[in-house]
């Protein structure tokens, strides 16, 4: 442990706060007990995968069907226009229940046997996923409210957008571990192509909550320094310099830790580099993403993926990561994956008041809404002005 990421205070008098306003560093929360708070191996697949009956997968196929027949947009997906059985809308139910209250991973299994063309795999991704929670973000920046996650680094870059970069989710770099900031309150995907054996990918997950255990018990410093108001983010503008914005990475919601750390807008990625006229992270910011890197490694489970699944994943409290990954004899990787943040309001955690409108903005109401079925565009619709892009 480096001397100077040391707390002056002891750990127990850091243990104080139960507030859902912004704690300061001097009152971190208690330690958790709580199904949230696991590590690799005691997340058992058999434990977040839900499976979906042939009569469910016909079910979801016939409310495709009749949305497509109602010539909508695919705006106005909803539970109203996209109709499913009661048993099934009950399971998909227990679905936000166990992300909110239980494990924060559920992984829906079986959708691949209803081989869904491009259009009909985001209708029902939508469809379903408006079950579990009802509300989805629509990024301010980009306009995006569906994104595909895929390999366009064999793409020609047009001359007007040289200068702009591919997002991470547009990479096929390996991602540490993060939660994307600012974003929702869960993360869902939905996997078209895995990409092929032996070509990489793997996905990981890891609890925060786990993660603030240990922290409370060996570095509670660490917690502190991620609690302070001062991580120095670098927002994207479009046509014209990026804006400094300063803040936490460490919140509380009625004592319940949210973890909003990504690298990329504190460090820069791969294709789009930080600004050299924004702040460097502090030595002890750096330490900090260090030790939460180490722990989240040690602490993770390989994530068990099938063609055609579902992931729902809790943004605040569970971090997540990517392998590298690349495509075969030169070719650009067929790994595809559908991206959308949700909030579900029935269920969801209070958010601190002094951060509540960058918790919200994602869910403005009236914004308009892209869920688009073929990614064009790589370039323009990057957003990336807080998570990875």
């Amino acid at each position: 442990m480096s001397a100077h990421t040391l707390s002056p205070r002891s750990s127990t008098e850091s243990l104080q706060s139960s507030s859902s306003t912004y704690s300061i560093p001097d009152k971190l929360a208690p330690a958790l007990s709580s199904p949230m708070a696991w590590e690799g191996a005691e997340l058992d697949p058999a434990q977040y995968i839900v499976e979906l009956s042939r009569s469910e997968v016909d079910n979801i196929r016939a409310a495709v069907v009749g949305f497509k027949l109602q010539r909508l947009p695919r705006s106005e997906i909803s539970q109203r226009t996209f109709p499913l059985a009661a048993e099934l809308t009950r399971k998909l139910s227990g679905v936000s229940k166990e992300l909110h209250h239980g494990p924060g991973v559920v992984v829906l299994r079986g959708l691949e046997a209803a081989r869904f063309n491009d259009e009909e795999a985001v209708v029902a991704f939508a469809g379903v996923c408006s079950y579990v929670a009802r509300e989805r973000a629509t990024d301010s920046y980009a306009n995006q409210t569906l994104s595909h996650v895929r390999d366009a680094t064999k793409e020609v870059v047009p001359a007007w957008a040289k200068d702009i970069g591919l997002a991470g989710s547009k990479i096929t770099a390996a991602m540490d571990f993060h939660s994307d900031r600012f974003s929702g309150d869960i993360l869902a995907m939905h996997v078209r192509n895995d990409g092929g054996s032996g070509t990489g990918g793997g996905q990981y997950v890891a609890s925060f909550w786990k993660i603030y255990n240990e922290l409370l018990r060996t570095e509670p410093g660490v917690l502190e320094t991620m609690a302070e108001a001062d991580w120095p983010f670098e927002l994207k503008q479009k046509n014209q310099a990026p804006h400094l914005e300063l803040g936490p990475t460490l919140f509380f919601s009625r004592g319940k830790p949210i973890c909003q750390l990504v690298k990329a807008p504190l460090l820069g990625s791969p294709r789009i580099q930080r600004d050299t006229s924004m702040p460097k992270v502090s030595d002890k910011q750096m330490y900090s993403m260090h030790v939460i890197q180490n722990l989240a490694t040690r602490l993770s489970t390989k994530l068990d993926r099938k063609q055609g699944d579902i992931q729902f994943i809790n943004n605040l409290s569970i971090m997540h990561a990517r392998e590298a990954y690349q495509g075969t004899n030169g070719k650009a990787s067929t790994r595809h994956l559908l991206r959308m943040f949700l909030r579900d309001p029935g269920n969801a955690w209070e958010k601190p008041s002094r951060f509540r409108n960058n918790f919200d903005d994602p869910f403005t109401p009236g914004r308009s809404q892209q869920l688009p079925i073929i990614d064009m565009d790589p370039w323009r619709a990057i957003s990336g002005r807080e998570s990875h892009g």
